[in-house]
């Protein structure tokens, strides 16, 4: 079976409430993780990511802990090797949820799962493409086929359907002659989070449970230059949200020091019905949104109002952490003291977003993380923007699980 829908009444005996239970971690004096920063080549301007080795994430300690919290901040995105076993959903949701103890709901950072489906005696929660594990349901699986069987509660004959450019970006797509030769779309910049009500996590994990098999797949920009990237099919791509504010000019790197984005409310609803750009980082201005009138109900207190610019609490790094699809509104200014401009026209708003987030999209500031089964990533994502890519059907599947938890505070800059 493939799960395609979703049930979206807000009825609340089709939504899963998930809890979150006192963690303690066991003790230990010391680590014996160690960390390797990745080399990204001659002429990648990458400068984050580590290969964390030592460690046993499934029996993970306190001093782990500190270590890994430690080197997250510092590098941005760990890469767990050598791991001995495939780590459980479990030790996955309890990594995650460490770095946020004030966190208490143990929420999915989108809000309650729905109802999805009953299958062979099985409740599936989750959302469209995104199921949650029964056993812990704040860990998701994405990616695309069939799960492996006696899969953490999933009944037989599971699969996930993938994500697809052609249901999302602006047209003309990619001909599927093409695509299965390997050619590639990002397909959403984004930080994780639901920009409405819920504040995002503090940090993503991801582990590799079944990854893609074939030649690298080429991702392409579809500009006037013919831009394109070659990567392993599968693979996470990632850019610094310092880099990004780092390549913008002084009298824009000033704007957005002080300036602040309005995401709009329910905003993946809202932007349900709109295409995407090529490059997978805005929405295209067609009138396509829905109004605020059709949304399901929400409040202006709950709305999410964030600075552009995000520091890292241990290492004061400052990163431009945005997410322009779901930019609904812009407060603009040049300098604390300022004059603010609010622009509420989606096209300037847009032209704005288009104007800080596309220098830092260059192949030169990509890092695409080519998975390895087994492994498992983690990053902070309070720091960096990450987008999927598509890879030709004939690979194989790709099954991932995802856990990312709602934080106890809404960043503040």
């Amino acid at each position: 079976m493939v799960i395609t829908a979703t049930v979206t009444e807000d009825v609340p005996q089709l939504r899963l409430a998930a809890t979150k239970e006192k963690l303690v971690l066991p003790h230990a004096e010391n680590t014996t993780g160690r960390a390797v920063p990745i080399e990204h080549g001659p002429s990648s301007q990458v400068d984050f990511g580590a290969e964390i080795y030592g460690i046993d994430l499934n029996n993970f300690t306190d001093a782990d802990f500190k270590f890994i919290s430690d080197a997250l901040h510092v590098h941005k995105m760990l890469v767990f090797k050598e791991q001995p076993q495939m780590l459980t959903p479990q030790q996955q949701y309890k990594l995650t949820s460490s770095f946020d103890p004030e966190e208490t709901t143990g929420g999915f950072a989108h809000g309650h799962d729905p109802f999805l489906t009953h299958h062979n005696g099985v409740d599936i929660y989750g959302i469209p493409k995104r199921p949650a594990i029964p056993v812990q349901p704040q860990v998701h699986i994405l990616g695309r086929g069939p799960l492996p069987d006696e899969h953490y509660g999933f009944p037989p004959g599971f699969e996930v359907q993938g994500i697809d450019h052609e249901e999302f970006h602006l047209p003309p797509h990619i001909p599927a002659e093409e695509r299965e030769a390997g050619a590639s779309r990002f397909y959403q910049w984004h930080f994780d989070g639901s920009l409405y009500n819920i504040p995002p996590p503090r940090v993503g994990c991801l582990l590799a449970v079944r990854t893609p098999k074939g030649p690298d797949v080429k991702v392409r920009w579809e500009d006037e230059e013919g831009t394109y990237m070659k990567m392993a099919p599968g693979a996470t791509a990632m850019v610094a949200g310092s880099q990004a504010l780092k390549l913008l000019d002084e009298e824009t790197r000033q704007i957005v020091l002080n300036s602040k984005i309005e995401y709009a409310p329910h905003a993946f609803v809202w932007m349900s019905q709109a295409h995407s750009t090529r490059l997978g980082h805005l929405i295209e201005t067609e009138g396509l949104e829905k109004s605020l009138d059709d949304l399901p109900k929400w409040e202006k207190s709950k709305v999410c109002v964030y600075p552009m610019v995000w520091t890292n609490p241990k290492t004061g790094e400052k990163s431009l952490q945005v997410h322009g699809q779901g930019a609904y509104k812009l407060y603009l200014k040049s300098h604390p003291d300022g004059e603010e401009t609010v622009l509420e026209d989606l096209k300037d708003v847009r032209a704005f977003m288009d104007r800080i987030m596309r220098p830092v999209l260059k192949p030169e500031n990509i890092y695409a993380h080519p998975h390895k089964e087994q492994d498992v990533i983690l990053w902070y994502n309070r720091a960096l923007w990450h987008s999927i890519t598509e890879f030709p059907k004939s690979y194989g599947p790709r099954v991932m699980h995802q856990c990312n938890v709602a934080a106890s505070d809404h960043p503040t800059g």
